[in-house]
């Protein structure tokens, strides 16, 4: 009877916890530490160093996909597609270019002129005539706002004698392009901006609102789209 309850009480003891078997040692391995992130700009620079420019356009393609702020390196890669003889690869980092640095100040907004200029010569070479009548106005509207620094400190060469003439060859740039597409609102966008600056307030309201009655479009920045609302009242 005693040994019976002695093996009891082991029993209830050993189910409450109260008896512990010994630990087997068990090894803890530590997390293989992360690989370190290339540095494809030095890597990029190393492949342009030694004239391979397409290895190059891999690493800088990383590098934006990574960094998609990274505006100017953006142009350096749509430079070096296009001289790698990949124009339609090219136009589509020009084009994120110009989406990415109208809204900033500084080189990339300054670096815009070309970049459309490239564009327009893509278009050209492509037999895009809207794109080749579209960039060439808008590279020209943007000239002469650097030429007069943008309300702040005017150019030398921003004058009536070259401002205008450019003005009229921007309108003319932008006209053509509006017949090509005349529901895209962006060449009107412009054109009432050229319209606005040569004096003319009722051609400027007219372009405004026939880019305004096309919204939404998501061809617009959100810059362009303020613009066309504001000329439009």
């Amino acid at each position: 009877m005693r040994r019976a309850a002695v093996i009891l009480t082991a029993g209830v003891a050993l189910a409450a916890g109260c008896v512990t078997r010994p630990v087997e040692p068990t090894t803890v391995r530590a997390a293989p530490p992360e690989p370190a992130e290339p540095d494809h700009l030095a890597l990029a620079a190393s492949c342009i160093d030694r004239g391979d420019e397409p290895a190059a356009v891999t690493h800088l393609s990383a590098h934006v996909k990574a960094r998609p702020d990274a505006v100017m390196i953006r142009a350096y890669l749509a430079e070096l597609l296009l001289k790698c003889g990949r124009p339609a690869d090219a136009r589509t980092q020009f084009e994120r270019f110009t989406r990415d640095a109208a809204g900033q100040d500084g080189k990339p907004r300054t670096h815009l002129v070309h970049c459309h200029t490239r564009l327009m010569e893509i278009a050209e070479q492509g037999g895009d005539r809207y794109a080749e009548h579209l960039h060439r106005g808008i590279a020209l509207v943007l000239l002469v706002r650097q030429w007069e620094g943008e309300s702040r400190s005017p150019s030398p060469r921003a004058t009536p004698e070259l401002i205008e003439p450019t003005l009229a060859k921007a309108a003319a740039a932008l006209r053509q392009a509006a017949e090509v597409r005349p529901t895209h609102p962006r060449p009107r966008v412009y054109l009432s901006e050229v319209y606005d600056r040569l004096g003319q307030p009722s051609a400027a309201r007219s372009q405004a609102k026939r880019a305004v009655s096309t919204l939404p479009d998501a061809s617009l920045t959100a810059e362009e789209l303020d613009a066309a609302r504001r000329l439009a009242e």
